[in-house]
């Protein structure tokens, strides 16, 4: 039997946004979905693989482009200044069209609101963890090398540039404090939240994921299992078959 004719892959624009729509032929009534989001620099095609392998164990999978990657006005360049210019822009406008991305599927695609995750890697890590938060009714989170303490990160951020100035500007300074999953970290409880991220990450430091989980622990101490942190030793940053392994246990589970 061919991929084909085990899985549906199609292109579809949502609200607006160009999406990959990966759905398993055998898919049940129930329907679980995932909204997967990329990193910097990369796209929806990059990630077509991992979208394939979610789908294969029963998840509907929607990829989209973010702004300034894809087919969404991409960047002719994802050097240091563009990352200064367009990185917590492109984060915050991902979080604010997800309702319309939403909406659009359940329209569009007959997905099932009720049974819908958000995962993400990198800078597509700090996407889901702000929608997860800013949507209550969202029932899990996979969170792989990004953060869920965003002003936090802004403040590692500017500790490596050499000039200190970090990635945001003081109007995006108070967009981040606004939807930063940490300053609704008491919202989040009992929701399922995964956190994978490797031990040596040279390009967002592991630090962040630790900071909020160990911040998340008493909020989560009467459903602790709810709440996971898998580290990876001497790992950089880099998704692994044991990560994927993972958020498809943990969906498995939870959705």
């Amino acid at each position: 039997m061919q991929t084909k004719d085990i899985l549906r892959i199609s292109e579809v624009e949502l609200g607006g946004i160009p999406c990959l729509y990966v759905k398993p032929s055998f898919v049940s009534d129930e329907r679980p979905a995932v909204i997967y989001y990329h990193g910097w620099e990369s796209n929806k095609e990059n990630n077509l693989f991992l979208g394939k392998v979610l789908a294969f164990n029963g998840f509907e999978v929607i990829l989209p482009d973010a702004l300034h990657h894809g087919r969404r006005d991409a960047l002719k360049s994802y050097n240091t200044e563009s990352l200064k210019s367009y990185f917590w822009k492109v984060i915050l406008n991902s979080v604010t069209e997800y309702k319309a991305l939403k909406e659009a599927a359940v329209e569009k695609l007959e997905i099932n609101p009720d049974r819908l995750a958000v995962m993400g890697s990198s800078m597509g890590g700090f996407i889901a963890g702000g929608v997860f938060a800013s949507n209550p009714e969202i029932k899990c989170l996979i969170n792989m090398n990004g953060a869920c303490a965003w002003e936090k990160a802004e403040m590692k951020f500017k500790e490596i540039d050499r000039k200190r100035h970090g990635l945001a500007g003081e109007v995006q300074l108070e967009q981040i404090r606004q939807y930063d999953p940490w300053s609704k970290k008491d919202e989040l409880y009992p929701r399922p939240m995964l956190l994978l991220h490797g031990d040596s990450d040279t390009s967002i430091s592991i630090d962040i994921q630790k900071y909020f989980f160990e911040g998340l622990k008493e909020v989560y101490k009467d459903k602790p299992e709810r709440l996971e942190f898998i580290v990876t030793p001497r790992l950089n940053h880099y998704k692994t078959i044991g990560m994927v392994e993972e958020s498809v246990a943990w969906l498995d589970k939870y959705l």
